[in-house]
């Protein structure tokens, strides 16, 4: 039930979302230029995409890292407060309502001296990754419209019903099918839609679908288990995702050591992503699992380099200095004021 869901909610996904569309032009024009630039190599323009798209989040993902050592740096001083009060093994109700009362205190004037919001917690960074990462949707799912310039989404209707005389059947990822058979369909969409598959257009996705293969590979096509060496895209998307989902984990564990208890649950969360993607890699073409592929390759190097360089030992070292900087300096203030 839980992998028929997260598949609906990916078709979702893939017919698009206007809040996305001016971020789906935005990258469609991106890559329209690194397409010129590699003389319409698909899948370089493809991988130095993601990589400067991964350079742009960076700053994010730093951030992200330091709002952690910030919680890592206060967790052994709030697990001290909750071992003195230890709320769950009282007994009496009103006592044990006291001893939280006065435990919520004590961590509150935690916060209150540490500087730190429990409720700012780095969420902006995160929501615009999300978004930012969502929008990379556009040049993958709906290359026809944001990359070759054809208006789809404002005439899908009338586009399905002309496919549909010719035996076409939505699965949900509208435009990568239609790339998938284009020499099927270019005909019909020609005569019956001369206005929006001009002969400059058809040529264009002609030109555009030649460029789908890797090889001897057709990476319009979906993989199956009968589909011959195309298989290796999907098992290369587990096997990437498996490896970012390590690393996350072993830096977690540096930045947060606490964290290392919950080892059963850090486990399955290792384990679920990988295997979803490895189960959606067989619903969606080999692009787009391509593109994951490369995308988990990039995370990697890129956590491999924070570590590097900003290890999560000196960001909670960091940490403490800047926080006795400014508590002292606030304590100045007080004194100033009284």
């Amino acid at each position: 039930m839980f992998i028929e869901t997260i598949t609906l909610a990916a078709r979702g996904v893939s017919n698009g979302m206007a809040f996305l569309k001016p971020l789906y032009w935005l990258f469609g024009e991106c890559m329209k230029g690194l397409l010129f630039i590699f003389n319409d190599n698909y899948f370089l323009s493809l991988i130095v995409f993601t990589v400067l798209t991964r350079i742009v989040l960076f700053p994010f993902n730093l951030k992200q890292q330091k709002t952690m050592a910030k919680t890592s740096r206060i967790q052994p001083k709030i697990q001290k407060i909750q071992k003195k009060y230890n709320v769950n093994s009282i007994s009496d109700p009103k006592q044990r309502q006291k001893a939280n009362q006065k435990q919520q205190e004590e961590i509150q004037a935690l916060y209150a001296r540490e500087g730190h919001n429990p409720m700012n917690m780095g969420c902006g960074p995160m929501v615009f990754q999300m978004v930012f990462l969502m929008g990379i949707i556009g040049i993958i799912y709906y290359p026809i419209q944001y990359i070759l310039g054809v208006d789809i989404s404002g005439n899908t209707d009338r586009i399905l019903k002309v496919l549909e005389s010719v035996g076409f059947k939505n699965n949900g990822y509208f435009q990568i099918q239609i790339l998938q058979d284009f020499d099927k369909y270019k005909d019909v969409l020609a005569n019956e839609l001369p206005k929006l598959f001009t002969a400059e257009k058809i040529t264009a996705i002609e030109n555009y679908r030649s460029h789908m293969f890797l090889g001897s590979l057709d990476m319009t096509r979906i993989p199956t288990w009968k589909g011959g060496i195309i298989i290796i895209i999907p098992i290369l998307c587990l096997v990437t995702s498996m490896a970012s989902s390590v690393v996350s984990t072993l830096i977690q564990r540096k930045t947060n050591p606490a964290s290392a208890q919950q080892q059963s649950s850090m486990i399955m969360m290792m384990l679920m992503m990988p295997l979803f993607s490895f189960y959606i890699s067989f619903k969606v073409s080999a692009a787009v699992g391509f593109y994951w592929m490369i995308s988990n390759l990039v995370a990697v190097i890129q956590q491999l380099i924070m570590a590097k360089f900003f290890p999560p030992r000196k960001n909670i070292a960091r940490e403490m200095v800047e926080n006795t900087i400014e508590r002292r300096s606030r304590e100045e203030s007080i004194k100033k004021i009284k």
